[in-house]
């Protein structure tokens, strides 16, 4: 993955931007927006309504940069990248994209709904309630896809770094040997 013309690192530069994307939101969400808004507001089900909406665009920004980086993959992997590189490259932004797709589309709404159904605030619900344990199964699968979805763009980032520093440590072509001085024959 030697970026050798303008279109090639167009396309890294489209490829790291995308990764940025894949990784940053998600880790910003996980680790500083969650878990202050769920310390700060003061039940669990306020905290949901804030979360679900910002959760749902970290998703489709994770969507976006995932079909971005199937296609900047395929194409920087087009050519003397090793098979198995390759596969792996156009593989992962395939299940990163899903693991959001599942996280946006069939994990976020049932959640809200749940929320809205339920009879008064989720936290003041019995732990055996059936609305309680029906939303703490889909949070268990949300936080599973969610961890699975930045497993993936990590594997993405470490195997893009790997062909970069391959890339860069390729021995440079040796030089022709110069043509040997031909004598003159004076006699």
């Amino acid at each position: 993955m030697r970026p050798s013309s303008r279109i090639d690192s167009a396309v890294l530069f489209l490829h790291l931007a995308a990764l940025a994307l894949a990784i940053g939101p998600f880790l910003f969400f996980g680790t500083v927006v969650a878990p202050a808004i769920f310390r700060v507001l003061p039940t669990r089900d306020l905290a949901a309504t804030l979360v679900s909406p910002v959760l749902s665009g970290t998703c489709l920004l994770a969507e976006a940069a995932f079909g971005v980086l199937f296609a900047t993959s395929w194409w920087l992997t087009r050519e003397g990248v090793p098979r198995l590189t390759r596969s792996l490259l156009t593989r992962l932004p395939v299940a990163g994209f899903f693991a959001a797709l599942v996280i946006h589309q069939l994990l976020i709404p049932p959640i809200d709904r749940i929320r809205q159904q339920a009879p008064g605030l989720i936290d003041n619900l019995p732990a055996a309630d059936p609305s309680r344990l029906l939303l703490d199964r889909y949070h268990r699968l949300a936080t599973g896809f969610f961890g699975a979805l930045l497993v993936t763009a990590l594997a993405m980032l470490i195997l893009t770094a790997w062909l970069l520093s391959v890339a860069r440590e390729a021995p440079a072509p040796a030089a022709s040997r110069p043509p040997a001085p031909k004598l003159l024959d004076l006699s």
